[in-house]
């Protein structure tokens, strides 16, 4: 059986304000995306939006998303502390190094855990060319499936 390649998985949605919203369902995606804006120019008013499982988890399952267990969630403290470890480790760096500002840290960060959900708020505020803005990374899992939510945000200053 092969697996098809189904191409770029990016959409934007447009809300009833008017908010222009990409919607990615890859990271390294929304990684290129990112390294793509700042070239143009377009990096400091963004909205995106990407639901992906994290890469401790498809290493665990080999690839397949079929074969991700059921306890692979926001409930459990193993999947909790490997998820933290990757969005400080792996994500935020990541992150700072597509857009080529080493001096981005997020530094101003919390956590935030409710009955069904848990969400690491993550904040800077950097200048690049010339152009002051905020950079907004907020990272939720949930207590039913191991994916996860993460909403990245630029506002202009």
């Amino acid at each position: 059986m092969t697996k098809k390649d189904k191409g770029p998985k990016i959409q934007t949605i447009t809300t009833k304000s008017g908010e222009k919203i990409k919607a990615f369902e890859d990271l390294n995606q929304f990684e290129t995306f990112l390294k793509q804006e700042t070239e143009d120019d377009e990096f400091d008013n963004l909205h995106c939006q990407i639901k992906y499982y994290p890469p401790f988890i498809m290493h665990d399952c080999h690839e397949d998303p079929e074969k991700i267990p059921n306890t692979a969630n926001s409930n459990s403290k193993k999947f909790v502390r490997h998820l933290h470890q990757h969005v400080e480790k792996h994500l935020l760096k990541d992150i700072r190094e597509a857009l080529d500002i080493p001096e981005l840290q997020f530094k101003d960060h919390s956590k935030e855990k409710e009955s069904d959900h848990i969400t690491w708020h993550y904040h800077d505020v950097t200048t690049y060319h010339d152009k002051k803005f905020q950079v907004n990374v907020n990272v939720t899992c949930n207590h039913e499936d191991a994916l996860v939510n993460l909403e990245y945000q630029t506002l202009p200053i």
